[in-house]
């Protein structure tokens, strides 16, 4: 019995055989039916869709004799010589070499004459895009006003290399690529009908290779079947088609969860050895790790492009890995795809993606890392600011950069010392609200909640002006820059009464009571401008003081001290 490969063997013969097309031939259907044809068809689309089986079809329903449905029924004289290739109503020419301004010319004198056999006279030209610009205006003029028996019916795999001046004289239809499932579906019915048995890891490699094509898939079908037999298992036709197995996806991995960087170099020989593509390896490993970074994102193993058997490996190695992380991932091994098709080395440079992948660090968040660092901060930082020793010991100033003593204040015992965060000496209920200020304006004062919760912040009551003292350079800038927006919003949560003051102190010690109050702050400035000496002893600034700093200045009476 002679071979008939599986494309022409199972090729439609009706539009409801066609698969994955309804759109298109449902609308041909209606057409047929409702008697409103159109004179020319174009059809587009990827190969092995279905464009050129779909012509054959309208054509043979057009002059069937016995329409059922708009189907027709293959049986008739006009259907079998269709079928056949013998009818001479029905007219098939390659684009390709059938391009030149002479054969248009020749179909132009032959389109004249009637059908002999059926009602309509056909002609589908394939691979339109190929004909010359010559070759297009000379068949515009009959293209648009053809006789009443000439249907022309055009196919191409590259619509914009059509000349508009054709695809505005014809019905367009757009053929999409078939879906996986569709193709799987298919070969599936094919091979029961042929009593073959095929495993489900290998109906998934065909749909997967064939690329939304189904007659590149009953072609690697049929490979499969002159090599592995009547039974069809992946183990037998992985090497067919050169296939590089999963299992090295999952070995790059394991060896990024468990920081295994001598894995880099097995598996790159391992590629090497096998004659892998380099390409072909990076395209499945990306396309390995968008599959557990849909996992993780969606909870649907629906979405996956992978087979069943494996679900459940993607599904463990979704719940070990951040989503960040795998953005990372992703987005480097999609450059080095790019990069590798003009690298000199391409072996070293798939070694440095596989090392990169392993050595690359988690994401953290900065919340996080400010909790680490403040875990850290066991002891305070020293205080850069000393006393000049030319100062008598008997009339030195007792207050520092951060600490200020009043005279006649009594020193707290180091007993007595409070650790909380926000020292808030007689509290009412009003100063009680500094959290929910917090959270109240998280969004407008961005920045503020997270930075107030660290240990180089700490906020004080005097009355009704709130003191926030800051020890770090960034966080005192951060807040700085956000002043007015802070006083609007402290004025509007605690009252008209209510300021706010924003002072950079770079060693904050526990007891900030000690800071003076506003009137205080005015006795201190009284009693320092009586003794000469404090002149000498002022906190260094830097010349391009702020606001805040220029303030201090101004208020404790001090000079710049250049540093030696």
């Amino acid at each position: 019995m002679e071979f008939i490969v599986t494309a022409r063997k199972w090729r439609p013969l009706r539009f409801d055989e066609i698969v994955g097309q309804e759109h298109i031939t449902t609308t041909l259907k209606n057409a047929v039916l409702l008697n409103r044809l159109h004179h020319a068809f174009l059809f587009s689309g990827p190969r092995g869709v279905g464009k050129t089986t779909t012509a054959r079809i309208l054509a043979r329903v057009v002059n069937c004799k016995n329409q059922n449905d708009g189907e027709p029924c293959n049986k008739c004289d006009s259907c079998r010589a269709i079928l056949e290739g013998n009818s001479l109503d029905v007219i098939e020419i390659d684009g390709a070499s059938n391009n030149s301004v002479d054969d248009i010319r020749t179909l132009r004198e032959n389109a004249k004459y009637p059908p002999s056999l059926g009602k309509y006279k056909l002609y589908i030209i394939d691979e339109i895009h190929m004909l010359s610009t010559s070759a297009f205006n000379a068949l515009l003029k009959i293209l648009e006003e053809p006789p009443k028996h000439l249907i022309f019916v055009f196919a191409t795999t590259e619509l914009h290399k059509v000349l508009p001046t054709i695809t505005s004289r014809c019905q367009r239809f757009e053929f999409r690529r078939m879906e996986m499932e569709a193709i799987k579906k298919q070969i599936q019915k094919i091979a029961e009908t042929e009593g073959i048995q095929i495993d489900e890891l290998s109906l998934f490699t065909i749909s997967k290779k064939a690329d939304g094509s189904m007659r590149d898939a009953q072609s690697i079908f049929d490979q499969f079947v002159a090599s592995a037999g009547k039974t069809i298992t992946y183990e037998k036709i992985k090497d067919i088609l050169h296939l590089i197995d999963t299992e090295y996806f999952f070995r790059v991995t394991d060896a990024i969860l468990n920081k295994n960087l001598p894995a880099v170099f097995e598996i790159s020989q391992e590629l090497v050895s096998n004659g892998y593509d380099y390409l072909e390896f990076l395209s499945g490993l990306l396309e390995h790790f968008r599959s557990i970074f849909t996992l993780k994102v969606t909870k649907n193993p629906t979405l996956l492009s992978v087979p069943s058997a494996i679900t459940n490996r993607y599904t463990e190695n979704s719940e070990k890995f951040d989503e960040k992380d795998l953005l990372r991932m992703l987005n480097l091994i999609a450059q080095t795809e790019q990069q590798l098709k003009f690298a000199s080395q391409p072996k070293i440079r798939l070694e440095l993606l596989l090392a990169q992948l392993i050595e690359m660090p988690s994401v953290t968040e900065i919340t996080e890392l400010i909790a680490k660092i403040n875990e850290l901060k066991t002891l305070p930082n020293k205080s850069t600011i000393t006393t000049p020793t030319s100062i008598p010991t008997q009339v030195q100033p007792s207050y520092s950069h951060t600490q200020l003593n009043h005279p006649n204040k009594p020193e707290v015992p180091a007993s007595k010392i409070k650790t909380s965060k926000f020292t808030e000496p007689n509290i009412t209920p009003e100063q009680k609200t500094w959290d929910d200020f917090l959270e109240r304006n998280k969004k407008n004062l961005n920045g503020l909640q997270s930075i107030s919760k660290s240990e180089f912040v700490r906020v004080e009551f005097k009355g009704t002006q709130i003191v926030i003292f800051i020890s770090n350079q960034f966080a005192y800038e951060n807040i700085n820059n956000k002043r007015r927006q802070l006083r609007a919003a402290v004025k509007d949560y605690f009252g008209n009464d209510y300021d706010v003051e924003i002072v950079f102190a770079e060693n904050i010690i526990n007891d900030v009571s000690n800071f003076p109050s506003t009137t205080e702050q005015s006795s201190l400035t009284q009693t320092t401008q009586d003794i000469d000496s404090v002149n000498a002893a002022k906190i260094t600034q830097p010349s391009n003081s702020t606001e805040l700093e220029q303030t201090i200045i101004e208020l404790f009476n001090a000079r710049e001290i250049p540093l030696p």
